[in-house]
């Protein structure tokens, strides 16, 4: 077991093992176990789709997506889940501005505009799929997006 981290955007605490197991046994983290899956308060668990954010976030990743409200903090650098064209998109911010804000993926050369009513929710958090980063598998297979 790898201990708690809290994330310093959100607040969220967050446990995950070296092989990315969760367990009930451990205390004083916000989770819960159910059914062999873990729910945390407001966050979503999503596979990610894609190469656009590459190498941060590959295909088969499970991001950890916090819901966003009109009082979350935003800055430059933070990775936001939001829908554009009827697509659901994970990108970074790459700017704001008093009525929107530029995202790009990390492997993008273009940024594009977006609204912030579109932002659904900013990633705190991806669990690493190790078929993808086998020269890493060793170490803890957690990251928080601070």
């Amino acid at each position: 077991m790898s201990g708690c981290s809290q994330n310093a955007i959100t607040g969220n605490t967050i446990t995950a093992p070296e092989r990315v197991v969760f367990s009930a046994e451990k205390t004083g983290c916000n989770y819960k176990l159910l059914d062999n899956s873990v729910t945390l308060e407001n966050v979503t668990l999503a596979k990610a789709l894609g190469s656009s954010m590459r190498p941060t976030i590959e295909t088969g990743d499970t991001m950890l997506i916090k819901s966003y409200t009109e009082d979350t903090p935003l800055r430059e650098g933070m990775i936001v889940s939001y829908s554009k064209d009827g697509k659901e998109l994970v990108h970074r911010i790459d700017a704001l501005y008093a009525d929107h804000f530029t995202a790009k993926g990390d492997n993008a050369q273009n940024t594009e505009d977006v609204s912030y009513s579109a932002i659904n929710g900013v990633v705190v958090g991806v669990l690493f799929n190790s078929d993808f980063r086998k020269p890493f598998s060793r170490h803890n297979s957690f990251s928080t997006m601070d």
